[in-house]
C-alpha cells in the first residue's frame, strides 16, 4: 500500500471512529458541533501529513476541511458569518495558488 492510499485509509478509519462515538453519545450531548470539528480537523491533519510526506496537498479536502472547521466553531456558539467566511476561503485560496505559481517559476 502506498503513502497516500495509507493515509486517505487512516482518515477514513479515524471518520468512522468520530461517527460512532458521536451515535454512542447522541444522548447525553449535542454532538453536531464536535463531528464537524472532528471532520475538519481529521481533513485538514490529512493534508498536513501528505506536506509532511512530501506528497501534493488536496486542495478540495483543505477546503472542505476548514470550511468543516468553522461550521463546527460557529456552532459551538462563536458568531461566524458562514457564506461570508466560505467567501474569503475561496479568495484566500486564489491568492495562495497565485503566490505559489509566482514563486514556482523562479
Amino acid at each position: 500500500m502506498n503513502k497516500s492510499v495509507a493515509l486517505t485509509s487512516l482518515a477514513w478509519g479515524l471518520f468512522f471512529v468520530l461517527i460512532g462515538l458521536s451515535w454512542a453519545v447522541n444522548n447525553v450531548v449535542d454532538v453536531v458541533p464536535y463531528v464537524a470539528l472532528g471532520a475538519g480537523i481529521i481533513l485538514i491533519g490529512l493534508n498536513v501529513a501528505r506536506t509532511g510526506l512530501g506528497m501534493h496537498l488536496s486542495k478540495f479536502s483543505l477546503f472542505i476541511g476548514i470550511v468543516a472547521l468553522a461550521f463546527g466553531v460557529a456552532l459551538m456558539g462563536y458568531p461566524l458569518p458562514l457564506p461570508e467566511t466560505i467567501i474569503v476561503l475561496i479568495g484566500l485560496f486564489i491568492i495562495a495558488e497565485a503566490a505559489r505559481s509566482l514563486t514556482k517559476s523562479r
